[in-house]
């Protein structure tokens, strides 16, 4: 790896970076949200499908050995 990789840090404070990493990530997947919403294929709020309540866990048979 290159040994002078650690100067890019003397120009870019860290702190601001992963705050715009973590601003722009939050944007982008609350963009992607709201177009699949605004299809007709991937509305999981008005597709009509009810949500389904209760799901039990499957029994789970000991194994023989």
């Amino acid at each position: 790896m290159n040994e002078k990789l650690y100067k890019i840090w003397l120009l870019i404070e860290p702190k601001t970076v992963l705050i715009a990493l973590g601003v722009f990530l939050t944007v982008l997947g609350l963009g992607i949200h709201m177009i699949l919403l605004s299809t007709n294929d991937f509305n999981w709020l008005e597709d009509g499908i009810p949500a389904v309540e209760g799901v039990r866990a499957a029994q789970v048979a000991p194994q023989q050995m």
